[in-house]
């Protein structure tokens, strides 16, 4: 038979779920234009351009279905998968499909159209009003939160004149044997009733509609036990009312027929007899007896399903108020879909809406995240267009660039407000500390920040944001809202650096998520602003203690430390804080022509000699300001002024801040808010200039308050809010383990109780040895039994070591086995890339006992995996029957990984050449990969005086796995990357067996693998000045000398 000639066809279309994205424009669509005659390919990849439209959702496969308009019987067809071989044409298509020669790909999770699935090798008509979908929850129940797919509202021809009627009828076109109408509901049709169980946002005509409802109900009515199956879901008891109000007036009967429209109605006739009503109840619409009228059914349902989805949403908003109380020191885990929570239980559940309820009062959203579904989040929740969004995320080319314009991205058209940000990693933690090498980094924290008039939520969770983490995997959900301020307090963005041993560390909650967000908005001046939100509200009663991870290699500086600082600064003022900065040039002068007799040299030599040291060894400098600079007008000189001149006035100058130090601490420093004061270790600074050492001059960077800084909020200007920015960014602070040791070191744990010490993640990084561990355990305050009442002042003394881990581990590592993930609900798919844990790091820990299988708790959530990271140490209480337990309790996005919490390596102040002083001076350090964010809840030991006694116990807090969690086997092994692949192949090999010739399509998750390849014991850190630091001094140095000769 001759087909006619192509026609471009029009197709309009309502999202459902996860909108539907062109690829060509990379922007979401309501219309597909498409030629008849010719598959086109709707799935998740956008590689080589195999998808036509793509779906950015983690349960569509790669090549998920085809759509095909058939310009013969114009009608339009989906099928499930894709067509392996077809060189014939859409002829030899439809005849492979009836003789069952076809040879495809199947989806995954399938194609549904009106929730029937459509069969694997066949073709199925899609009409408009028709609801196709791609991912339909449970048993084909597509409730509201798991639908990702399309409605069709309307089919035309590009270029061709349509007789439009009044009505709904957009036209009419022959199929052969009948004319058939194409209808299209009009635009204040578009929020359904019903659709599967009542969604207030699906979409259909009217008949569809009906449909929908009756198939549900028919659903219910011919179940076992009605009750349960509307309990499946959330979504199902909003429908409760629905379905009863219908049976009860209509008395439907369950047959196996559809309501029809009226036209198809006619020409089967039969009209509406398909679809029967009992006596059950009279009602001034329905009459008994009689074939149902479709306007007068329409009429009912539409008029009981407006009261229903009324109901619905008043109910929905008093359950949100109602099931929000605030966590405390405790967190919830995500709600599941598709399993009832007991709302009495002991594990309270939340979801993202309800964390966002009511986003109408929202004024703006933050949020970091390792992976993200941008779209499904926006419309997931309803976010407004015009509402400011800004997400940090993780991109490997972007955050490794060196390049500003990496540094954001604004990728949705539709949402103008949507900014993406890409944090930096630094140069320092690459491969060869070249940045174009890369290394071993994850921006990997998942924090939601949600700003109001009168308070700010800041939520913390391991849930990245993607649908299937928070809909079908575990996770744990901290949040609290804290009050606005009368007026914005600017010190509250910097610690106090209060330790106090016998009542717990004070609290510094802002000042840390100040600096958490500062550390990635640092580069991006268009939001910076965020710094001066976190001053109008008040964080002195958070629940928990932030625990923040931020890539680099720092110093140790730990509180007490810092107190000798601020005891031994000569300044009235307030210390504020320090930065670890370095002086720029200093080489220039003194190993240059210049000073070709060395006088110059003689003379520092002669100023530091005589300076007198701080407490920490280091001598005190003079910044001051370069103005008349072309080269750079914020550059800032670095002096030795002559210890015998007290107005300082006679100096030697060294050099010069560092271009990216100097350019926020002139901005800040000329107005007034702060003052900076200098600080060098004296052997470095004689090394370097006489050529001993390459080595960059450490300088520490006092920060105090200045004669203006009660004015800022009248005097500041947007470049000073980014320069403000990147001071609280790079204000030293511990981070990772030793940010753990400054919340948890404060308290004196009971060594010689029981204790137990557990840490459950999805990631076992391939550093975890005996050290990692012991410096964990160490930093989480256990020491040595025989030296834990020492009296010595030492800190460090009496430390858990890698020795006394190796002969009695401390910490039980909580990990599935390959077993438990391969038992799941989907198999070893459910936990593909979201589980990391290399066959190298269990052959270093299967003989040393400290593995046990992760068991989810509740009950209710066996068969999903778990992506939690939670430590606990609890100590049992000696104190009889009605004393508490007491302990910590961590919860967050670190894995159990030195990537995560960071690795100690050591820099020495000189190098084997310089020989010439007597001792080698070895710094602390630590490297840190990834940026992470927790939160710690503390429960002091009875004997511990704490300032607020909430009542909270730590045996308040039910772990999301069991406890005592049981050990492995010794068959048992963990769910490795090669177990897992070993696991995969099998299914592979499984599923090819049931479906023959076609092919189960892999499902790509979300999670990245967080591997690691660190080497271990890295040796000495050593810095060196860069060429462009280098270049930066010569032509200050240039002009400043042209200045003074002048």
């Amino acid at each position: 038979m001759k087909r006619r000639h192509s026609d471009k066809v029009s197709i309009r279309i309502h999202n459902v779920g996860t909108p539907l994205i062109s690829r060509s424009t990379g922007s979401p669509i309501e219309s597909l234009h498409v030629e008849s005659d010719r598959p086109y390919t709707i799935g998740r990849s956008t590689a080589n351009g195999s998808c036509d439209f793509v779906l950015d959702h983690v349960g569509i496969s790669r090549n998920h279905c085809q759509i095909l308009f058939d310009s013969q019987s114009r009608k339009l067809y989906v099928f499930d998968g894709v067509i392996l071989s077809n060189s014939g044409g859409f002829s030899q298509f439809f005849d492979e499909v009836e003789k069952e020669s076809l040879r495809f790909k199947v989806s995954l999770n399938g194609v549904y159209v009106n929730r029937v699935k459509v069969r694997k090798g066949r073709v199925q008509e899609v009409l408009v009003g028709d609801e196709v979908l791609f991912v339909c929850g449970k048993e084909g129940l597509c409730y509201k939160d798991g639908r990702v797919g399309f409605v069709v509202q309307e089919i035309g021809f590009e270029g061709r004149d349509a007789s439009v009627s009044e009505g709904h009828s957009r036209g009419s076109f022959s199929s052969g044997k009948r004319s058939k109408r194409v209808f299209a509901p009009m635009e204040n049709e578009v929020s359904s009733l019903v659709s599967g169980v009542c969604g207030r946002k699906a979409v259909g005509g009217v008949v569809e509609r009906l449909n929908s409802l009756v198939s549900y109900c028919r659903h219910v009515l011919n179940s076992d036990d009605p009750v349960s199956c509307l309990r499946v879901s959330d979504s199902g008891k909003e429908c409760v009312s629905c379905c009863t109000m219908l049976r009860l007036k209509g008395g439907i009967v369950a047959d196996n027929r559809e309501v029809r429209s009226d036209e198809e109605n006619h020409e089967m006739g039969r009209g509406m007899s398909g679809l029967k009503v009992r006596d059950e109840g009279s009602s001034p619409q329905l009459h008994i007896g009689r074939s149902l009228v479709v306007s007068n059914l329409v009429s009912q349902v539409e008029s009981d399903a407006a009261t229903c989805i009324f109901l619905s949403d008043k109910s929905k908003e008093k359950s949100y108020q109602c099931s929000l109380q605030t966590p405390g020191k405790n967190f919830y885990l995500n709600r599941l879909q598709y399993i009832e929570h007991d709302p009495t239980g002991s594990q309270r559940v939340i979801s993202l809406p309800e964390l966002l309820h009511p986003v109408e009062s929202i004024s703006q959203i933050f949020i970091a995240t390792f992976t993200s579904d941008i779209l499904w989040f926006l419309t997931g929740c309803e976010i407004p267009s015009h509402l400011p969004v800004t997400v940090a995320c993780h991109h490997a080319e972007r955050c490794w660039s060196s390049s500003p314009d990496s540094r954001t991205s604004a990728p949705l058209p539709n949402y103008p407000n949507v900014t993406m940000v890409f944090p930096p990693f630094p140069e320092e933690i690459a491969f060869g500390k070249d940045r174009k090498n890369r290394g071993i980094a994850c921006h990997h924290p998942k924090l939601f920040i949600l700003q109001r008039e009168d308070n700010v939520r800041v939520i913390i969770t391991s849930a990245n944001l993607v649908a299937r983490q928070w809909d079908d995997v575990t996770n744990t959900v901290w949040w609290q809202d804290f009050p606005r301020r009368a007026n914005p307090d600017y010190l509250s963005l910097f610690s106090h650096f209060k330790k106090e041993t016998n009542r717990g560390l004070s609290s510094d909650f802002g000042a840390q998520l100040a600096g958490f967000a500062a550390t990635l908005l640092s580069d991006v001046p268009s939001q910076a602003h965020w710094i001066l939100e976190f001053t109008k509200y008040n964080f002195e009663h958070s629940a928990g203690h932030l625990v923040a991870s931020v890539p680099g290699v720092h110093s140790y500086k730990p509180s007490y430390l810092t107190e000798s600082v601020r005891s031994s600064t000569y300044f009235s003022e307030e210390f504020l804080g320090s930065v670890e900065a370095s002086v720029v040039g200093l080489s220039y002068l003194y190993r240059s022509t210049s000073d070709s007799t060395g006088a110059q040299l003689k003379r520092l030599a002669s100023y530091i000699s005589r300076t007198r040291e701080n407490s920490l060894g280091m001598l005190e400098l003079v910044m001051r300001r370069n103005t008349n600079v072309p080269a750079d007008v914020n550059a800032v000189s670095v002096l030795v002024p002559n210890p015998d001149d007290d107005s300082r006035e006679e100096f030697v100058q060294l050099g010069f801040l560092p271009r990216n130090i100097a350019k926020w601490v002139s901005p800040l420093w000329d107005i007034g808010f702060f003052k900076f004061v200098g600080y060098v270790y004296r052997d470095e600074v004689l090394a370097a200039a006489s050529c001993r050492s390459n080595q960059k001059v450490q300088l520490m960077l006092h920060v105090l308050q200045g004669v203006s800084i009660s004015e800022m909020s009248k005097l500041i200007q947007p470049h000073h809010v980014v320069a403000l920015c990147s001071l609280i960014a790079s204000l030293q602070r511990c981070t990772g383990i030793w940010r753990l040791q400054e919340v948890l070191g404060c308290y004196k744990w009971p060594e010689s109780q029981e204790s137990d010490f557990v840490y459950s993640a999805s990631s076992v990084g391939g550093s975890v040895t005996a050290g990692f561990q012991a410096d964990f355990a160490s930093a989480a305050g256990k020491k040595a039994l025989q030296h834990f009442d020492s009296q010595e002042s030492d800190p460090e003394w009496g430390c858990w070591s890698a020795r006394e881990e190796r002969e009695a581990p401390s910490i039980k590592i909580i990990f599935p086995t390959i077993e438990r993930v391969k038992n799941g609900l989907r198999g070893v798919l459910s936990s593909r890339r979201l589980l990391c844990f290399s066959d190298k790091t269990w052959q270093k820990l299967r003989y040393n006992n400290v593995l046990h299988d992760a068991v989810p708790n509740p009950q209710d959530r066996v068969g999903h995996p778990m992506h939690i990271k939670v430590a606990r140490r609890r100590f049992t209480s000696t104190r009889g029957l009605g004393s508490s337990s007491f302990g910590w309790v961590y919860c967050g996005s670190h894995n159990f990984s030195a990537a995560a919490w960071g690795q100690n390596i050591s820099r020495s102040s000189r190098t084997n050449q310089d020989q010439s002083y007597n001792a080698m001076r070895v710094v602390s350090k630590l490297r840190v990969c990834n940026y992470e964010l927790g939160i710690v809840f503390v429960f002091p030991p009875p004997h511990e005086e704490t300032d607020s006694c909430d009542g909270s116990k730590i045996d308040d807090i039910v772990l999301p796995f069991v406890v005592p969690a049981p050990k492995y086997g010794g068959s048992d092994r963990p769910a490795t990357g090669l177990a897992m692949r070993e696991a995969l192949a099998e299914f592979r090999e499984g599923s090819r067996s049931v479906f023959g010739e076609s092919e189960v399509e892999e499902v790509e998750e979300e999670e990245e693998d967080e591997a690691e390849a660190e080497a271990e014991g890295r040796g000495e850190f050593v810095v060196e000045e860069k060429q462009e630091e280098k270049a930066y001094a010569e032509a200050l140095w240039s002009q400043v000398e042209s200045s003074l000769s002048s």
